[in-house]
């Protein structure tokens, strides 16, 4: 077969859409590791607080099975519920790990594929506030139904949202700082909402209109 030589303007809107998708890769490899460096800085901040107030997990909580972390969190929303200085160290670390989803972009901005997995999303949670039940208690149910089945759960394909997470922190705190006295507002303060939920503001898209609407 004969190759048909591209004339000048096809060539401009192939090297364009070579530059679009290079651009594309681009800010999605910086975005993940933002996102990577992000994660890290509030990983480190929270090894420092629990280092500070003398409650980061021994070697035999970061040993835990799956089973047994996820029983300990689901205790810690009882008020019957022992649970050491440590082992909520294990359950807050457990938390800034996995802190639920939340979305970046406005939802009008969204197309099919995501809208429908935040209806998913929603749906779950809902669910969940239904059966009055946080995260922890929610998998550890789960967990201990598949074990005594010898069955398999998989955790990780049952996403919630940033609230749902949100809740379970703010009723573990309720319970256990009435236990614990480290667990002062201020302390409370920092750990929810300057380390572990801690959102940046979305930059200003003003300057963009400019260039789209050309005014």
């Amino acid at each position: 077969s004969r190759i048909i030589p591209l004339n000048s303007d096809d060539r401009d809107q192939f090297q364009k859409g070579q530059a679009i998708s290079k651009n594309q890769d681009r800010t999605k490899v910086r975005t993940q590791r933002k996102g990577y460096d992000r994660k890290q800085l509030r990983k480190n901040n929270l090894k420092n607080i629990l280092l500070r107030f003398g409650i980061f997990p021994n070697q035999e909580l970061w040993k835990l099975p799956s089973l047994e972390l996820w029983k300990l969190r689901s205790n810690a929303v009882s008020a019957n519920g022992e649970i050491t200085k440590e082992q909520l160290g294990r359950i807050l670390y457990m938390l800034n790990q996995k802190r639920g989803y939340k979305s970046s972009r406005g939802e009008a901005n969204q197309d099919k594929k995501d809208t429908d997995y935040v209806a998913e999303v929603k749906g779950r949670y809902s669910e969940l506030k239904n059966q009055n039940l946080t995260v922890g208690q929610y998998f550890a149910e789960k967990l201990i139904s598949a074990h005594a089945k010898n069955e398999y759960f998989r955790i990780k394909e049952k996403v919630y949202p940033r609230e749902a997470y949100i809740e379970e922190f703010d009723t573990i705190i309720n319970v256990q700082k009435a236990k614990h006295t480290f667990l002062t507002e201020e302390v409370i303060n920092e750990i929810r909402n300057e380390i572990i939920f801690y959102q940046r503001n979305l930059k200003s898209q003003k300057g963009l209109i400019n260039i789209v609407t050309g005014k």
